[in-house]
């Protein structure tokens, strides 16, 4: 039932602003009432409207709205009602700036109650109602059409969903007994809780074949065809099987239900362990619905609703969402100055990032993609390696034959660098070493054009150390991508005192074209990402090499519920890779990041890290640390989140970003933080708080206000 949440930290908003924010005003929903005459039936549609290009949403005075509709129609003078929007969307849902005002639990419960009321009016008419689904239809705005009987939709909405439990919630206006009775409590679950944590919706299609969608009709023409559908349910004349554009509603199977939403909780234990409370609230909800099909008492809904909307975790993925939509949309710092054209790129490198580069630029941006190495063998292999991925797109659906061809014919190689000449954009993606790269880049500088754009692909290097050898630095910057590459969104944008508005604004644009989220990060250690996560590895390894229990040490954060473990993330990143990082960050900040004596171990012994493939630790690893002592997960999480605090707190005091926000928005996109730790920093002040670093406050105090802020 949820939709545009407002951009503030958690506990300071729940702590901090007892007064409601003046820009926290709703946006109100009007209700139109059109009395026609179709088929030879009379109906009233209702149709919701917002001024401007603002997205249909639910607070308390459009629900007062749409009550108020609804009981100025007289059921004796109509047969039917029907739903629909004036603009693009359906209904995103429910009005979360109004929603987060809530400071106690009555008024929490009281949002439930009044969207319970308010769409239940439909019930009360006694008469068939219909839902024309024109545009995305979320969270209450799904609950909103499951409150009628039938429901149509257009091909091209984009998106049918329950978001509520990624951001902290359940479905609060009867979406979880609805959905259950319709569809069975394993689809519920899924619905409501598994795909709702990926962050996926339903196409239009995939939710008429499941049957919560009883017709689908192309948007020319979609009212006429919803009205004459609704005019044969009517007449009876046609079914919903028979009626052109219906699909059939499945039949539910007598599927032991219990034992899948039994799994569905194991995999959250092992996603979560226990640390996000609202996926399970919902299982809790969709078997109580299972279980009593015919209840229709609200109660637990309502309570376990309002209990979220007032918890930590529910405040921070309602911040971290809102994060994602604005700043996604709007990255701080993104200069004026308009942009270089970018319709050739040549990448410097032909390994596997280099790889993941070329494809991601060929993909979306569609120009002549120019890859360079010393050997024509690695060309070979990225070229092939490009050809095998556009294959699987093919494939899965992603790509039609066509444009897969197009990609593969873009992308081309030579080991003679002079195909960089005509380039826009040069990238660099060689090995992470310092002489290399800027050895790499003043080769090149005079082989192409003098406005053409130099990015470093850069983890953690000094992007004004590798254009010292420029004769024009001010073209290089760095563009931090993530690998995944086509799968992580997060782009750092690193600024070199010498790099000039144009080059900024040229790589912002990139990055929008590429479909990533950039963020602005001035040239320090590491930038945000990699400095946190080392920091973080610092604090563990440590632990490690002075004989902490390497278990204990590896799970102290899961009641956290972060993506992986320590020695789980440092093995997928690899040993050596880590260790090259965490040498450069120690010469830059030797009182904070610490050198491991086991991480060198490990590297020189080739060992892939810490771990089996099982999860624990080797025998080998282990014979390089001292002889464990028992150890206390509290002290060792303690120490990990207040070293994190004061690396946080140091950031913002040098000004790495532009405030606490980018730091959040970066773990979140970078490092795959859910959002009910709201990236980090709300995180680390609920856990950690001011007791340590007073600075912390003052860094995360800096967010600012924007309740009411429109994704």
């Amino acid at each position: 039932m949820t939709s545009q949440p407002p951009l503030v930290p958690p506990n300071l908003a729940t702590r901090e602003s007892a007064q409601p924010s003046a820009a926290n005003t709703e946006c109100v929903t009007e209700v139109d009432t059109e009395y026609l005459y179709h088929g030879g039936f009379r109906f009233a549609l209702l149709r919701l409207k917002n001024e401007g290009n603002r997205p249909i949403t639910l607070g308390p005075q459009s629900l007062s709205n749409f009550e108020a509709a609804l009981r100025a129609i007289d059921p004796t003078n109509v047969d039917a009602v029907a739903l629909t929007s004036s603009g693009s969307v359906f209904c995103a849902g429910a009005d979360l700036k109004k929603m987060t005002e809530s400071r106690v639990l009555e008024e929490a419960k009281d949002v439930a109650r009044k969207g319970l009321t308010a769409l239940g009016r439909l019930e009360e008419l006694r008469i068939p109602t219909f839902a024309f689904i024109n545009g995305a239809a979320l969270g209450g705005g799904l609950e909103l059409a499951l409150h009628a009987q039938y429901r149509t939709a257009s091909s091209t909405a984009r998106a049918i969903g329950f978001p509520e439990v990624r951001l902290g919630l359940v479905p609060g206006w009867g979406g979880i007994p609805r959905t259950v009775r319709l569809l069975g409590p394993v689809v519920a679950a899924r619905l409501v809780v598994t795909d709702s944590l990926a962050g996926k919706n339903l196409s239009v299609q995939a939710a008429a074949a499941m049957g919560l969608i009883d017709a689908v009709f192309p948007p020319n023409g979609f009212l006429t065809a919803s009205l004459d559908y609704a005019a044969g349910i009517l007449s009876a004349s046609d079914s919903p099987s028979t009626a052109a554009g219906i699909s059939q509603k499945p039949e539910l199977s007598e599927e032991p239900w219990s034992p899948n939403l039994a799994e569905i909780r194991k995999k959250l234990d092992s996603r979560f362990h226990g640390a996000a409370p609202a996926p399970y609230r919902a299982l809790e909800l969709i078997a109580a619905a299972a279980a009593f099909p015919e209840s229709s008492e609200p109660a637990a809904e309502i309570h376990a609703f309002g209990e979220l909307l007032l918890s930590d975790e529910a405040r921070a993925s309602i911040y971290a969402f809102q994060l994602v939509q604005s700043l996604s949309k709007e990255p701080a710092g993104r200069p004026e100055t308009g942009p270089r054209p970018v319709d050739s790129v040549g990448v410097i490198g032909a390994g596997l990032m280099a790889s993941q580069l070329a494809l991601v630029f060929a993909f979306h941006l569609r120009v002549p993609i120019r890859i360079t190495d010393l050997s024509q063998e690695r060309l070979d292999a990225a070229q092939k390696w490009i050809q095998g991925q556009v294959e699987k797109l093919l494939n899965r659906g992603r790509l039609n034959s066509t444009d897969a061809a197009t990609i593969c014919a873009l992308v081309s190689g030579s080991t003679d660098k002079s195909i960089l000449s005509d380039c826009d954009v040069v990238i660099e993606a060689v090995f992470e070493e310092l002489d290399v790269k800027r050895g790499v880049l003043a080769e090149v500088e005079p082989l192409i054009r003098p406005d053409a754009l130099l990015l470093t692909n850069t983890s953690s290097l000094s992007v004004e150390a590798m254009g010292n050898a420029l004769k024009h630095p001010e073209r290089l910057v760095g563009f931090h991508f993530f690998n995944p590459v086509a799968v992580l969104p997060l782009v750092e944008i690193i600024r070199a005192p010498s790099t000039d508005e144009t080059t900024l604004a040229t790589a912002f644009e990139l990055a929008k074209r590429l479909r990533k989220t950039a963020v602005l990060v001035e040239n320090t250690a590491g930038f945000v990402v990699n400095r946190i996560l080392t920091r973080l590895f610092s604090e563990v390894l440590d632990l490690l090499d002075h004989g902490a229990d390497p278990e204990c040490v590896n799970y102290a954060l899961d009641p956290l519920g972060l993506p992986m473990t320590p020695l789980q993330l440092l093995q997928f990143i690899g040993p050596a890779v880590q260790l090259h990082i965490c040498e450069m960050m120690h010469q830059t900040y030797p009182e904070r990041f610490l050198l491991s004596s086991s991480l060198k171990a490990l590297v020189a012994a080739r060992l892939p890290g810490y771990l089996t493939e099982e999860g624990t630790i080797s025998p080998e690893a282990a014979a390089m640390l001292p002889a464990s002592q028992t150890t206390d997960p509290e002290a060792v999480r303690s120490r990990i989140l207040i070293g994190l605090a004061e690396e946080v707190s140091a950031m913002l005091g040098e000004g790495v970003v532009a405030g606490p926000e980018q730091v959040d928005l970066c773990m979140i996109l970078g490092a795959n933080y859910p959002f009910h730790t709201g990236g980090l920093t709300p995180l680390l002040d609920r856990e950690v708080g001011t007791a340590f670093h007073p600075g912390l406050r003052t860094g995360l105090s800096a967010v600012p206000q924007l309740i009411g802020t429109q994704a």
